[in-house]
């Protein structure tokens, strides 16, 4: 037994949650949630997905980001990418997600000039409102050669109200098989939608 789980623990790694204060139990006041790099116009709220606080944006004028980047990112690794939001008014363009690859602080990719186009909207679009209820949006994603971290964000946008919560950044657990990387993989939308699912990637490998 001993020697079995040696083995299995050496053949792989287990997953890891990246981003810090994802839950968005801490702040530093009223409007500055601990470790987020950038939050504008938000303040805490009690109404939480889990937990005590959200982030909550109410209404007002221009594109409004919560951000924060994400270092110790590994080519070839597979993370996957997921947040909570819920959108009281709007327009039904009101909120989306907007992220990034990094190399050195430098942007080197992002999925909008890819045909999936997973981290910005998806699709360039924007989150469903569905109904103004708590909904999550998840994304698997494989990381691009010669990157070194992630620029998390999501937005809201002029005259909406939305909330925030429960947001992840994760690498998820890895086994010791060769060429276990497809570049450019992404599986969407999490839940299924429809009773279907979309796999791609900018590989010709076969998948």
């Amino acid at each position: 037994f001993t020697l079995l789980m040696t083995l299995c623990l050496t053949g792989a790694s287990f997953g890891q949650e990246m981003l810090l204060n994802g839950g968005l139990e801490n702040w530093d006041s009223d409007t500055a949630p601990t470790d987020w790099t950038k939050a504008e116009a938000l303040t805490k709220s009690t109404d939480a997905h889990t937990g005590s606080f959200s982030a909550f944006r109410n209404g007002g004028s221009s594109t409004k980001d919560l951000s924060q980047t994400v270092t110790g990112v590994i080519p070839g690794n597979s993370y996957t990418i997921s947040f909570w939001y819920k959108v009281t008014a709007g327009d039904d363009q009101d909120a989306r997600i907007w992220c990034a690859w990094k190399n050195d602080g430098t942007t080197v990719y992002h999925a909008a000039t890819a045909p999936e186009d997973v981290l910005r909207g998806p699709q360039n679009g924007y989150l469903d409102n569905n109904g103004g209820v708590w909904t999550k949006h998840e994304v698997t994603v494989i990381a691009p050669a010669d990157v070194d971290s992630f620029y998390y964000e999501v937005r809201s946008y002029s005259n909406s109200e939305t909330y925030w919560d429960d947001l992840s950044f994760f690498k998820n657990a890895t086994a010791s098989v060769k060429n276990n990387a497809i570049e450019g993989f992404a599986t969407y939308p999490n839940p299924v939608t429809n009773k279907e699912f979309t796999i791609s990637s900018r590989s010709t490998s076969v998948k």
